[in-house]
């Protein structure tokens, strides 16, 4: 049985660092979900050539961090497949082997429900928020060009980093003598859609802008 409880903490391990490494994606501007998936897939050691992935090896701190998640993953499985066959190989009987069986398969169940679907889970990031975003906004891209169109005109996201001088401005502020318009603003675990003129811009945010470059390096200045 101590193998049994070894593989449930490898386990439980694989998935909190599973829930960080999105966490710490999605800080540096990634979407919620897709950082999610690319952290599993990246921690999983799957593979998938699409226009995510791109995003991520573009970029040096995405990489870090895929590359860390990618070692993780590594040396999780070899644990999880070790302690898996050794819960087995000592016993005696089918009563013992389907006990043995049942209580894995219950354990990683719950675990699944407890870090990825419940609350508990939810706050994970929420607890590690203040020093993975101390580490991974230092490197995260200022600006990042999402569509671009004529006349220099297009979509960017735009990470407010510590010290900036829009920290604590309003929507209203910030839009009020530059050509542009803020669409969306991705805080955490929240994206608010067309936010209000009043909303105050934090350390941390991502704003959503369609604007002109000019604009765009008036927001950085």
């Amino acid at each position: 049985m101590a193998y049994v409880g070894i593989l449930l903490i490898a386990i439980l391990v694989s998935f909190i660092v599973v829930r960080i490494g999105g966490f710490a994606l999605q800080l540096t501007g990634i979407e919620p979900d897709v950082a999610r998936f690319q952290a599993l897939s990246a921690f999983s050691g799957t593979g998938f050539t699409t226009r995510e992935a791109e995003r991520v090896v573009g970029n040096k701190t995405r990489r870090r961090i895929v590359t860390i998640l990618i070692i993780l993953g590594n040396a999780g499985m070899v644990t999880v497949i070790a302690t898996l066959v050794a819960s087995f190989t000592k016993v005696s009987g089918y009563t013992w082997f389907f006990i043995h069986l049942a209580i894995i398969i219950g354990g990683i169940f719950g675990l699944y429900q407890l870090i990825i679907r419940s609350n508990v889970g939810r706050r994970i990031p929420d607890w590690l928020q203040r020093p993975v975003m101390n580490r991974i906004l230092r490197g995260a891209p200022a600006v990042e060009e999402i569509f671009r169109m004529e006349k220099d005109w297009g979509i960017s996201l735009v990470t407010i980093k510590r010290g900036s001088k829009r920290v604590g401005q309003s929507v209203a502020d910030i839009t009020a003598e530059r050509d542009l318009e803020i669409l969306g603003i991705d805080r955490a675990d929240t994206y608010l859609t067309r936010p209000d003129r009043e909303e105050e811009i934090m350390v941390g945010d991502r704003l959503l802008v369609y604007a002109n470059r000019k604009s765009v390096k008036q927001i950085l200045d």
